[in-house]
């Protein structure tokens, strides 16, 4: 099997997926994707079956067969910790192609690894139908957030408006004070999910004290 899965962008809860159109699949045929703990083919589980040969549109994965990933499922599937997410573990993914029923060797398929640190972005040069945001990884906040060109290289905009990340924000208030703001990815809103929580201290009127401590969403 020629065709490959790649990732393309990861949060702890999903991991978003794409990959070129196997040259000898038809419109009618589709695509198996398996994970495991482990890059021995004969141990990975199927995740998902019957993703159709469809190029997407999004400008994320334009072009390329897309497939987004969730924590829960994989978590269900290998019988993991509850605890687990896609920024603490090593994961192995591998597709498989199904031509007129029949489906290819997964021993024939390329194994990749998504390590618990993230993905590393590619440039165009590498691969031509790249027409997406590019993500680097912010040591500040742990995570990872949009990137744009310029003629001097790389720039982490994601202080910038229109670039930044979704986050969701909370708000608590102690009569006409703010007491409390929780802040979270707004593509991670299970509960359980990683959090920052700012809490607020007054001297009557007067802010004495902000306190920033890790919290979950509820």
């Amino acid at each position: 099997m020629v065709s490959f899965i790649e990732a393309l962008y990861k949060s702890p809860q999903s991991i978003l997926f794409g990959w070129k159109k196997e040259p000898t699949a038809g419109p009618s045929d589709t695509y198996n994707v398996y994970v495991g703990i482990t890059s021995a083919p004969a141990l990975l589980t199927k995740l998902a079956s019957g993703i159709p040969n469809i190029p997407d549109k999004a400008p994320a994965t334009q072009g390329k067969v897309a497939y987004k990933a969730l924590i829960g499922s994989v978590v269900t599937l290998l019988s993991l910790p509850a605890t687990t997410d896609f920024s603490n573990k090593l994961f192995y993914f591998a597709i498989t192609v199904v031509i007129n029923g029949s489906e290819s060797l997964i021993a024939n398929s390329t194994i990749v690894a998504v390590p618990p640190v993230g993905i590393v972005s590619k440039y165009m040069k590498d691969d031509p139908t790249i027409n997406r945001h590019m993500f680097a990884f912010s040591d500040d906040i742990q995570r990872w957030v949009k990137a744009a060109g310029s003629p001097s290289g790389a720039v982490i905009t994601d202080a910038a408006d229109f670039y930044k990340s979704n986050i969701t924000t909370v708000y608590t208030y102690d009569g006409t004070n703010l007491a409390t703001m929780k802040s979270y990815l707004s593509d991670a809103t299970t509960s359980g999910s990683w959090a920052k929580l700012t809490t607020y201290t007054y001297s009557g009127s007067q802010l004495i004290k902000i306190v920033v401590t890790d919290a979950t969403v509820v």
